[in-house]
This record gives C-alpha cells, sequence and structure tokens, in this order.
C-alpha cells in the first residue's frame, strides 16, 4: 500500500470520526436547526423583496423577517397553548367535582338506549374519562414545567433562522460547491426539495391550522365543551390521511344527539361535511400534488413515525422527510434516464 493511499483512508477515517462526533455535539439541537431552516425556505421569498426594498439591507431584511414571526406565529401560539392548558385542568377538575353528575347522565343517555337491546350492557364512563383527562392534565403540567427550556430553544430557533435567511445563499453555495455530485445535480436536487419543502410544510402547517379553525368553531359554534381543547386535538388527531376528519367529528356529533340536541347535531354533520370536502379532498390534494407525489397510507406512516421519532413536530418533518427522499429519487432517476441511451450505444 502506497504512502497516498494510506494518507487517504486515515484522512477518510479522521473526517468519518470527526463527522461523528459532530452529530453528537449537535444532536440536541437538530430539531431546532432544523425548524429554522424549514422557516428560512418558507421566508426566503419575503425576506428577499425586503431585502430589494431595503437596498440591500439584508441584515435589517431579516431581523424584520424574524420580528414578524416572532410576533404573529410563535407568540400566538404560546398564549394558545396556554388556553389550552387552562381548560385541560377546568375539565380535569370538572370531572372530579361537579362534572360527574354530568358525566353520570352522559353514561346514562349512552346505556339507555343499548340495554334495551342488551340488558346487561353497561359502560364505565366516569373512570374512562378521568383517566383521559389525569393523562392530559399530567402531561400538560410537565409541559409547563419545562416552559424555560421551550422558550431557550425558541430564542435559539429565532437566532438561526435569522442567520439562515441572510447567510443560507452563501451556505448552500458552498454546499453545492463541495458536493461529489456536481454543481448542476446538486442544484437541481436543492430546487426539487427547496420546492418540496414550500409544497409539504405550507400544506401540512396551513391545512393544520384551518383544520383547528373549523373544528374549533364548529364546536363552539354547535355547543360542545371546550371547544378549543377538543379542537386542538381534533386538528391532530385530523391529521392523519383520509380518516382523520371524519374521527373528528363523529364523537362530538354523537354527544349531541345522546343529549337531545337533534337540531344542533344535524348541523355539526352538514359542517363537518362541507370540512372534509373542503380540508381533506380540495386544499390537501392542491399542497401535496405539488411537492408530495405518494399513496395517501404512505403520507400516514410518514406521520405517525414522525411524531414517534421526532416528537411533536413530527407531523411536520415527517412528510418533510418523506418528500426529501422522493425529490432525491426523482433526480437520480432523471439522470439514469438520460445516461441509458449513451449506454445502450456504447460498443461492447
Amino acid at each position: 500500500m502506497n504512502k497516498s493511499r494510506i494518507e487517504s483512508i486515515s484522512l477518510l477515517v479522521l473526517f468519518a470520526g470527526i463527522s461523528l462526533l459532530l452529530f453528537y455535539v449537535f444532536s440536541p439541537f437538530l430539531q431546532v436547526l432544523a425548524l429554522a431552516a424549514v422557516f428560512a425556505v418558507l421566508f426566503q421569498r419575503p425576506y428577499q423583496r425586503l431585502a430589494r426594498m431595503l437596498a440591500g439591507s439584508e441584515t435589517a431584511a431579516a431581523i424584520i423577517i424574524v420580528a414578524l414571526v416572532l410576533v404573529f406565529i410563535i407568540t400566538p401560539l404560546f398564549f394558545l397553548g396556554i388556553q389550552i392548558f387552562r381548560e385541560a385542568q377546568g375539565l380535569y377538575v370538572a370531572a372530579q367535582g361537579s362534572g360527574a353528575q354530568y358525566i353520570g347522565s352522559l353514561q346514562t343517555a349512552i346505556e339507555t338506549p343499548i340495554q334495551r337491546l342488551l340488558p346487561g350492557f353497561t359502560i364505565d364512563i366516569n373512570t374512562y374519562v378521568g383517566n383521559v383527562l389525569a393523562f392530559i392534565s399530567s402531561n400538560l403540567a410537565a409541559l409547563a414545567y419545562q416552559t424555560f427550556f421551550v422558550g431557550f430553544e425558541t430564542f435559539l430557533m429565532l437566532i438561526a433562522f435569522f442567520f439562515f435567511l441572510r447567510d443560507g445563499a452563501g451556505l448552500l453555495s458552498n454546499a453545492t460547491g463541495m458536493s461529489p455530485f456536481g454543481t448542476t445535480v446538486t442544484a437541481n436536487i436543492m430546487s426539487t426539495m427547496r420546492l418540496a419543502v414550500r409544497s409539504v410544510v405550507k400544506g401540512t402547517l396551513f391545512i393544520a391550522l384551518l383544520r383547528w379553525l373549523f373544528v374549533g368553531v364548529g364546536f363552539y359554534l354547535f355547543g360542545i365543551p371546550n371547544a378549543i381543547l377538543w379542537g386542538s386535538i381534533g386538528g391532530i388527531i385530523g391529521a392523519i390521511p383520509g380518516v382523520g376528519t371524519p374521527i373528528v367529528f363523529v364523537p362530538a356529533i354523537a354527544y349531541l344527539f345522546l343529549q337531545g340536541h337533534t337540531v344542533l347535531a344535524i348541523g355539526l354533520t352538514i359542517f363537518a361535511v362541507i370540512a372534509i370536502i373542503l380540508l381533506d379532498n380540495v386544499l390537501t390534494t392542491y399542497f401535496f400534488s405539488k411537492g408530495l407525489s405518494a399513496p395517501q397510507i404512505i403520507i400516514l406512516f410518514s406521520i405517525l413515525g414522525g411524531i414517534l421519532f421526532f416528537g411533536p413536530l413530527g407531523f411536520i418533518f415527517g412528510p418533510l422527510v418523506l418528500s426529501i427522499f422522493l425529490s432525491i429519487l426523482n433526480v437520480y432517476s432523471g439522470i439514469t434516464t438520460r445516461a441509458s441511451p449513451s449506454e445502450k450505444n456504447a460498443p461492447d
């Protein structure tokens, strides 16, 4: 083995070791950096327009965009989380106190029609509801204790968002120059990935916001208690492709029927049909057809797997990883397709 080969292998081993060590150094902040990068891609065009309006002052433009995101996106989400926490705590207290009578009446309303067919049928709703609410309350309380860490990570995300906005073009240019795939192929991959990020993340966030709005407003208008809490939970469950939104509305409609509010139940049913058609069939298809062409079952598992792997932000990161994978696969397929005619004509 000659000296140059030994040097190459040693350099490769050293690079692999340092890369692994660097991964562990950055691993506590991977989600923060990934979220900052996603925001940078989403707001790159407004940032560029603003920078041109400010005569090329990129730093000022980045500061303004970050401030707008903080005021109009992050701050409302913070207060929404506080309200959800309060409603969950209030519902838990009500279920343990005066709400016990209400739950008892609900249990009677469910058991009475079923016992006409099955005389021995009973259901202990109080226990089930208590366990569910206790789980929600305990987890939200744990989240409240971690408010400082959440705020610190948000602060770091905003800093990374600022630098990705201002210096992102230079970072991508350096990455393209060092890529082993060549400038043209790497630029094609980056362009496809940016399109996928914009369409998937915009679709995920926009549809999630609309779903929460539809569910919350519908529950509030038709008399479902704690509409913000259940609307938020419904917005998360509704992210399951194809079946999520109906699963959210069916228990609420059944609740209204069992309480004897037939007109309200019919009204909520009509409202649910409109929401399902608009959210699951029109808007979802519009957004995801531009950046994520995959069967719904694959998208479903990308959402569920993303939540299990990344945590609460997995409903964004899961489809995002899938879209990036499919984008790279499409670019590779295009390269091999263009290369195949020359291979066929090559002499044996």
